[in-house]
């Protein structure tokens, strides 16, 4: 996949027991939070030497 449109996890589930839809949630809960305490920079991959870059 292109640079910065590839998924953080990619789900196994071979007892379809719902862990997509669990880690979906997380995934909302997690950024929303990001967003409210001001770090919402790392929900995005930033190119090597660009701002907000490691």
């Amino acid at each position: 996949m292109p640079y910065g449109q590839r998924p953080f996890r990619t789900h196994v589930d071979p007892a379809s027991d719902g862990c997509e839809m669990v880690n979906g949630v997380a995934d909302r809960v997690r950024a929303e939070l990001l967003r409210r305490i001001g770090l919402e920079d790392i929900l995005r991959p930033h190119p090597y030497g660009q701002p907000g870059a490691l």
